[in-house]
């Protein structure tokens, strides 16, 4: 099972990124897969948030110096 989160650095779709939750066992499966929909929100909420956070720094790092 994936959360997952995107978002674009800006209005181009040559930068985009990805934040996400991903099960890598039988068991981590079926503990997301048993969240309600409360708590998958919260997931939610907390990578937003996370993902937030670092285009706010790569933004700052695109800005400050040289990219290809």
């Amino acid at each position: 099972m994936v959360i997952e989160r995107d978002r674009f650095l800006d209005d181009t779709a040559q930068w985009r990124l990805s934040l996400g939750l991903t099960s890598r066992t039988a068991s981590m499966h079926s503990l997301m897969s048993a969240l309600t929909d409360e708590e998958r929100g919260a997931i939610n909420v907390s990578l937003t948030r996370a993902l937030d956070e670092i285009v706010d720094l790569l933004r700052r790092r695109r800005t400050n110096g040289p990219v290809s």
